[in-house]
């Protein structure tokens, strides 16, 4: 059986494997560059940087089991450890483990979505280049707030419960710095007050070489206040209040992220919900079930259970 799945994140590509794991084809349709979502790394100036998810953790059985996998392939290790706790990171950055995952996976990439419909029983999907993809089930992974646009009025009777899901939005500003950023060992601080909710120095935490080169993600109530402002002033006002922990180093080049969908503040308690009309579909992503990498995943398995068991 085919089916379809919007958006190459950890939920829509974890979807995508077990699909096919159950003797299904799935087809993923990102309207990126690039999968992994949030799981995102860039380069600038031949450095990395880890401007999304900075790292994760794994405490279900299952999630657990994919890590170890993902430890043996080589694409995830430990970063550092909190109370007992381990966070793994990606090992050349964060999107080395959606990269993985879509390397044996049919991932139609820059393919965004302006029209969904059942009809003729299949979910047809029309590109805005004009391709049409057609599947006898459907995953929908993107933002709450994007996958209601595109569903239209389909969501019917779970609407409510899918309004009620909210995001908080994030500056990412990554910094390259003329020397070390003097963040410790591990390389990241987590301030969580002002404009600044976390620096992480991606040298320090081993993803690319030195000297600093560091990712300040801006708190909640900082970005939804700013979000509209240039990008200029908004890295002004986060490199002056991060100054502190910048070693003293000076800021050779900078790049500022816009993350609307951030996280999800407010989340719907089941890991997925699953309609049966007009036809087969699931929505899933961070907003659904656990928070986090780890939910996002969790959430992935289990939209392709309830599609395959339909």
């Amino acid at each position: 059986m085919k089916y379809l799945v919007v958006g190459a994140g950890l939920a829509g590509l974890t979807a995508a494997r077990h699909l096919q794991a159950l003797g299904g084809q799935a087809t993923v349709l990102e309207k990126g560059r690039g999968p992994g979502g949030r799981m995102a790394t860039r380069r600038i100036g031949g450095q990395r940087f880890d401007h999304g998810a900075q790292y994760l953790t794994a405490t279900s059985p299952r999630f657990r089991s994919a890590v170890e996998g993902w430890r043996a392939a080589g694409v995830a290790e430990e970063w550092f450890r909190e109370g007992g706790r381990a966070r793994y990171r990606g090992v050349a950055g964060m999107n080395a483990i959606p990269k993985y995952l879509a390397a044996v996976l049919d991932v139609r990439l820059n393919s965004r979505i302006v029209e969904m419909a059942w009809r003729g029983g299949e979910w047809h999907l029309r590109t805005e280049a004009g391709e049409e993809h057609c599947g006898a089930g459907l995953v929908v992974t993107a933002p709450v707030p994007q996958a209601l646009e595109l569903l239209g009025g389909v969501a019917g009777r779970m609407e409510g419960r899918l309004k009620r899901i909210r995001y908080t939005s994030c500056f990412a500003l990554m910094a390259a710095l003329d020397g070390d950023s003097g963040l410790g060992e591990a390389g990241f601080v987590e301030p969580g007050e002002g404009p600044v909710q976390w620096i992480a120095d991606n040298a320090r935490k081993g993803i690319t070489e030195g000297p600093g080169a560091v990712t300040i993600h801006a708190t909640a109530a900082f970005t939804s206040s700013h979000y509209d402002e240039p990008a200029e002033r908004v890295a002004g006002l986060m490199l002056e209040a991060a100054q502190g922990w910048l070693g003293g180093s000076g800021v050779r080049e900078w790049q500022l992220h816009r993350w609307r969908y951030s996280m999800a503040e407010t989340r719907e308690a089941e890991p997925c919900l699953a309609m049966k009309e007009p036809g087969p579909l699931v929505l899933a992503g961070d907003g659904f079930g656990f928070p986090g990498v780890e939910g996002a995943f969790l959430s992935g398995f289990a939209a392709a259970m309830a599609l395959s068991e339909m």
